[in-house]
């Protein structure tokens, strides 16, 4: 029974939340990291989720920038590159990674190896820990804001291709132009199968004046990887494609 962590985001929060702005005087202020405070923080709320989930073992999820998504469109995540980042995050990071076991891949961010582990089998009753709706779409157990959700194959698939209808303003990829959560409910609301779900997908963008190809850029850039999706070896991934994903040819 294994926790799949999100390590990005935790570090991030944990760097985030114990930045100190110290005023030393009327012309003077200053801005630090305590590393302790910060690995107080991560213990702390890693303690909190084992006893919560009675799941004691742990891999921490790392991104390994840049990932396959920057290949698809220069225009992804680049506006996050004017945001300062917290205090502390590199040395924080080569902290986890020696004290945690962790997994980190080539072209992958955390939430793909996430997605990967999750539906590899290889763990019994695994449980997500993030703070990402986009894990949504990966089936299985969530817990997201100390919240537990439980996802099946079909609300993983629904949620998927909701995302590649109304897109990320965070990741910075468009979605349908004028096609928002609500929206995207009602084109997917008769739709049981991913078949019937892409098919409502593709009909949605082209009588937005879309393409068939944005409606495939879109999808793939909202589906988190699962297990298939992924060569280890060779660090390459399987884009999804609907003309070969065996999901698509099926009724469930």
């Amino acid at each position: 029974m294994a926790l799949l962590i999100d390590a990005d985001w935790l570090l991030y929060a944990a760097c985030s939340a114990c930045e100190c702005d110290i005023r030393w005087d009327e012309w003077i202020n200053t801005l630090h990291l305590e590393q302790s405070d910060a690995k107080s923080y991560i213990t702390h709320q890693i303690d909190k989720w084992q006893e919560a989930t009675g799941h004691k073992e742990l891999v921490m999820c790392l991104s390994n920038y840049p990932t396959f998504r920057h290949q698809l469109s220069v225009e992804y995540k680049a506006n996050r590159t004017s945001r300062r980042k917290p205090l502390g995050l590199r040395d924080l990071r080569g902290w986890l990674s020696h004290e945690y076991p962790t997994r980190c891949h080539d072209n992958l961010e955390a939430d793909d190896v996430m997605g990967i582990l999750m539906t590899s089998g290889q763990y019994r009753d695994p449980i997500m820990v993030t703070a990402d709706k986009d894990m949504r779409t990966i089936p299985g157990k969530l817990l997201r804001m100390d919240v537990m959700e439980i996802n099946t194959i079909g609300d993983a698939n629904r949620n998927w291709m909701t995302q590649a209808l109304v897109g990320d303003t965070s990741d910075n990829y468009p979605g349908l132009k004028g096609t928002g959560p609500v929206k995207a409910e009602k084109l997917l609301a008769d739709c049981q199968t991913l078949p019937e779900m892409w098919d409502a997908v593709v009909s949605a963008y082209r009588k937005g004046g879309e393409t068939f190809g944005a409606a495939l850029l879109n999808a793939r850039m909202a589906r988190i990887l699962r297990y298939g999706d992924y060569d280890f070896t060779s660090g390459s991934v399987e884009l999804w494609d609907p003309d070969r994903d065996p999901a698509m040819k099926t009724n469930g």
